[in-house]
């Protein structure tokens, strides 16, 4: 087996973030916005910049999107494998950590990032199918992906 190794465990979350990141873009895309990938990404980018900025800078838009949305997939791979070294209940079952750590993603972007951006997200306006799509989509595309990778990198490594 290899020394654990903090340059592999760094290399293991850039492509647990990359994996992640685009399984769920690819869902936004193909599922929620019928293949239509410059809104996707102009969606994300005008979170940061407002929509209508976000529709005049087209390309610049979709690549500030495409950076955003690595970005925060990237944070979230951080938060994992930080507390994932802390917690030996992460250690217990990929399945349910995953499920849980899904809708704690669902739960931090829709109730605290979306309703801040300059999207103006009323977070009242709830819809229950929307939700669990949605929900469903960050457990399958973005924690999985996330929480196997951390749990690879520690077997790999274990002596």
């Amino acid at each position: 087996m290899q020394k654990n190794t903090t340059a592999g465990l760094w290399l293991t979350g850039i492509v647990a973030t990359l994996i992640a990141g685009t399984l769920d873009a690819l869902a936004a895309i193909y599922i929620f916005a019928g293949g239509h990938i410059d809104a996707v990404f102009r969606y994300i980018a005008a979170g940061l910049v407002g929509r209508d900025v976000a529709s005049i800078n087209g390309g610049r838009a979709t690549l500030v999107g495409i950076f955003l949305h690595y970005l925060i997939t990237a944070f979230f791979t951080v938060v994992f494998f930080v507390f994932y070294g802390r917690e030996q209940v992460l250690r217990k079952n990929a399945l349910p950590v995953s499920f849980i750590y899904g809708i704690l993603i669902w739960t931090v972007m829709n109730l605290l990032v979306l309703p801040v951006s300059k999207l103006k997200i009323d977070i009242n306006q709830f819809r229950l199918g929307g939700a669990l799509a949605g929900i469903a989509t960050l457990i399958v595309c973005v924690a999985l992906p996330i929480v196997l990778a951390r749990r690879w990198y520690e077997t790999r490594t274990a002596a």
